[in-house]
């Protein structure tokens, strides 16, 4: 089987291709806008009343933003001008996690880059320590 020989510039060309998705996921990091942690749900119970349509099955519902700001849940009822804003909100703050999270990974596929040019650079540099190479 025939040994594949490695070529450093994949490896440079792949840390160009990482440094630009990093810059971008910095940009989006540095970038303006309130960031709220929670979510939308919909609660549905029933009111007791005796003659309510919710006694027959159909449920009351209301919307409420299930606040996770302060690490406990507490459920916020909002209003439509509230829902708006707060959704624009969360879906940064949700975006931001699924940045970090690529992040982690551009990081370690970098260093992962970086080891493997390092090692050819120093297999170039120990040719220089063979008795050839004085001759």
């Amino acid at each position: 089987m025939p040994r594949i020989r490695y070529d450093p510039s994949d490896d440079r060309q792949e840390l160009r291709r990482l440094e630009a998705e990093f810059s971008a996921i910095r940009e989006s990091f540095c970038a303006r806008g309130r960031l709220v942690r929670g979510s939308f749900q919909t609660l549905r119970r029933r009111c007791g009343k005796p003659r309510c349509r919710c006694t027959r099955g159909l449920l009351h519902e209301s919307l409420v933003f299930v606040d996770r700001s302060s690490g406990k849940r507490v459920n916020r009822k909002v209003d439509l001008r509230q829902y708006r804003e707060l959704k624009k909100a969360t879906h940064r703050y949700q975006s931001l996690r699924r940045l970090r999270a690529r992040l982690t990974k551009l990081h370690r596929e970098a260093l992962e880059c970086c080891d493997r040019l390092l090692a050819h650079r120093l297999q170039e540099g120990n040719q220089l320590l063979s008795p050839r190479a004085g001759k």
